[in-house]
C-alpha cells in the first residue's frame, strides 16, 4: 500500500489579505483610536474604520473570513459592501495585497 503525502498550505499561503511590503500601520498617541498608515508615497491618516481592516490584514484571513470577522466584531455589524470597497480602494492604492 502507498499512501501519498499531502501537504496543506500555511495560513499565508492560502491567499490571506496582508499589508504591502513596505507599508505599516503607525498609532497616534494623542487619538487611541487612530493611525497613521506609512508608506513610501508618504503618510495618510485613516479614520476607526480602516484601522480596524487594516490590523486585520495579516495575511491569516482571506477576504471572506476578514469581512466576517469584521460583522462580528463591529456593534452595529460592518456593511460588506463599505468593506470590500475600502480593501479595492487599499489593493488599488499598493497599500494590502492578495496573496
Amino acid at each position: 500500500m502507498r499512501f501519498r503525502h499531502t501537504r496543506f498550505p500555511s495560513d499565508s499561503e492560502r491567499g490571506g489579505i496582508k499589508l504591502a511590503p513596505g507599508v505599516r500601520l503607525s498609532k497616534i498617541k494623542e487619538q487611541p483610536d487612530a493611525a497613521v498608515l506609512v508608506f513610501s508615497g508618504g503618510k495618510v491618516q485613516l479614520n476607526r474604520s480602516a484601522v480596524a481592516i487594516l490590523e486585520l490584514c495579516n495575511g491569516s484571513r482571506d477576504r471572506d473570513t476578514l469581512v466576517a470577522e469584521l460583522q462580528q466584531r463591529s456593534a452595529g455589524g460592518a456593511r460588506t459592501t463599505d468593506v470590500a470597497e475600502f480593501l479595492d480602494a487599499a489593493k488599488a492604492r499598493g497599500w494590502i495585497i492578495e496573496a
